[in-house]
């Protein structure tokens, strides 16, 4: 009887301290930002936060071996919250973010500090655990919603101003949250002015988001001797069969991916400058 008693309260703090991850989330690889489709909510990162491929990256479906020990400490709960995701970026300081959703409002972040920027304001906490040094990023939105960002880093490559890729993180998304901006399943940068860019409607290839649970369209800007990628979007089968987009003159390739970034297609895409004769 007693070994039956001790198996279920094995079972009970196991499932205590049961992170679970938030199903329909996405990363592109070349783009600096996560999204998830299912909790409608974007996380702006930085571009050295690459796919996952073994030793670092972005992980959407398991830990990293001290992630657990950590949300621990910093007081967060399994069934509290869903993990977004838990990332370690290929340069730098070699740190690690995770990023989660709280379920409820209940968490206690009464002894944070606080940071006012411009625009938004988050709460934070910092801790010291086994060598590492680690801060808990706390972002009210929308009413009672939060976000956490947990951060953690050796002491050793951990510098005064270490927390200062964090912070900035920790701010933009706090902007983003907090005025509400509408959730984007796109990404998108150019490389001349709005007032240079032309409006153009294209088919899109339906016959490959249709066989797909999800398709990454990626576009690259072709350079002289590289490539930039320029805009990317998550195409789903209800997606219409046409995007409209304004972009800069140039010369594009167009790529479909399926979510394991396996490359199904390639087009190619001119648009000339307007103002050439």
């Amino acid at each position: 009887m007693k070994i039956f008693i001790v198996f279920f309260l094995l079972i009970g703090m196991v499932s205590c301290t049961n992170y679970r991850f938030a199903k329909k989330g996405h990363f592109i690889d070349g783009v600096d930002e996560y999204f998830n489709l299912d909790q409608q909510i974007n996380v702006w990162l930085y571009m050295d936060y690459l796919a996952y491929n073994g030793n670092t990256g972005l992980r959407m479906d398991s830990l990293y071996p001290k992630d657990r020990e950590i949300f621990d400490l910093v007081g967060l709960k399994g069934k509290g919250g869903q993990i977004l995701f838990t990332a370690k970026p290929k340069n730098r300081l070699n740190y690690h973010l995770a990023v989660l959703k709280h379920r409820r409002s209940d968490f206690d972040y009464s002894s944070y500090a606080r940071f006012d920027g411009k625009s938004a304001h988050y709460f934070y906490k910092d801790f010291e655990y086994d060598f590492l040094v680690i801060r808990h990023v706390i972002i009210p939105y929308d009413g009672k919603r939060l976000i956490s960002m947990v951060y953690y880093v050796d002491k050793d490559k951990h510098a005064s101003d270490g927390f200062k890729m964090l912070n900035y993180l920790a701010d933009i998304n706090a902007q983003e949250l907090q005025l509400k901006e509408p959730f984007r399943n796109y990404w998108q940068v150019s490389d001349c002015l709005d007032n240079n860019k032309l409006s153009l409607t294209f088919k899109i290839r339906q016959n490959l988001t249709k066989k797909e649970k999800f398709v990454y369209l990626k576009m690259y800007t072709l350079y002289e001797n590289n490539k930039g990628i320029s805009y990317a979007k998550i195409l789903t089968r209800k997606d219409p069969d046409s995007l409209s987009l304004s972009l800069c003159p140039n010369s594009y390739a167009i790529e479909y991916r399926n979510g394991h970034d396996e490359l199904l297609h390639i087009d190619t895409l001119h648009i000339a400058d307007g103002r050439d004769h």
